[in-house]
């Protein structure tokens, strides 16, 4: 039913007084559900649930160790920022892989969201948060590890042109404010998912 939510919707408004759905018209033809029986929702019972707790509890001791590493490896490349020596060595020490981007606009990303859905050839995949990681550095400044997909990355800002004019000015701040909401319900949905895992609760899409 995933491909036909509207199937799946039927399916939902059936009761035992309802069995019977009204025909559901799909793309190849049309549906007419049945209701055989429900199984009412119960607590899972502790072996049912150990597989899930193992996996929780596993996934999140290795969040812990991949944000305890990879945020010692920023304060390396940090340290050796400061000390104004080059990051290279201290990056192939540390086993990350270098990236070197082409010079991008900050304020560009809103007139672009609509017209490209997808990232150009030359353009990193992963431009949009790295904009957001380097938006409030200063050059030669280090990021924080940011997560993305199953990867992720810290970002070096080598330089940044000056702003001319108002609007490019007024474009900044509200870029700014727009991270900040951004990083803001990150930490919340963070949060939120952290407190249903030890709550036991699992929501689904559907």
């Amino acid at each position: 039913m995933k491909d036909n939510p509207q199937v799946g919707a039927a399916a939902f408004k059936l009761s035992k007084q309802e069995p019977n759905s009204d025909p559901v018209q799909v793309a190849d033809g049309f549906y007419i559900l049945h209701l055989a029986g429900v199984t009412e929702p119960r607590p899972l019972t502790l072996e049912e649930a150990k597989p899930k707790i193992v996996d929780s509890v596993k996934k999140s001791r290795t969040r812990e160790l991949i944000s305890t590493k990879v945020s010692e490896m920023a304060q390396q490349l940090r340290e050796t920022a400061k000390s104004g020596q080059p990051l290279e060595a201290t990056i192939q020490k540390a086993g990350l892989k270098p990236e070197t981007l082409p010079p991008f606009s900050l304020i560009d990303e809103e007139a672009k969201k609509t017209e490209d859905k997808e990232p150009k050839k030359d353009e990193a995949p992963d431009l949009p948060a790295i904009k957001d990681a380097v938006a409030f550095l200063n050059p030669g400044e280090v990021s924080d590890f940011v997560a993305s997909g199953n990867e992720g990355f810290i970002a070096v800002l080598e330089k940044r042109e000056p702003l001319a004019g108002g609007p490019a000015t007024e474009k900044m701040a509200a870029f700014k404010k727009r991270i900040l909401d951004n990083k803001e319900r990150i930490v919340f949905y963070e949060w939120l998912r952290d407190r249903q895992q030890a709550a036991g609760l699992e929501f689904r899409k559907g």
